[in-house]
């Protein structure tokens, strides 16, 4: 969690909050997605969104479409 708490420090002290488009990479072939890979990628997500770089709206949007691949 230090990464994310620095990132979350750069980005207020730039003013501005990151593109969402960092958040929703597309994924080519959902059915060959590991579920283990699937959840680190929702527990990587929530602590985005607990460091305040990814909205509630970002975060369940992203969430369903993870929870799509399973």
């Amino acid at each position: 969690l230090p990464f994310a708490a620095a990132v979350l420090a750069a980005v207020r002290e730039r003013g501005t909050a990151p593109a969402p488009a960092a958040v929703t990479a597309r994924v080519t072939d959902p059915a060959r997605r590991d579920p283990a890979d699937i959840a680190e990628r929702i527990r990587h997500l929530g602590e985005l969104h607990q460091a305040g770089l990814v909205t509630d709206e970002e975060f369940a949007a992203k969430k369903a479409e993870l929870l799509a691949e399973l």
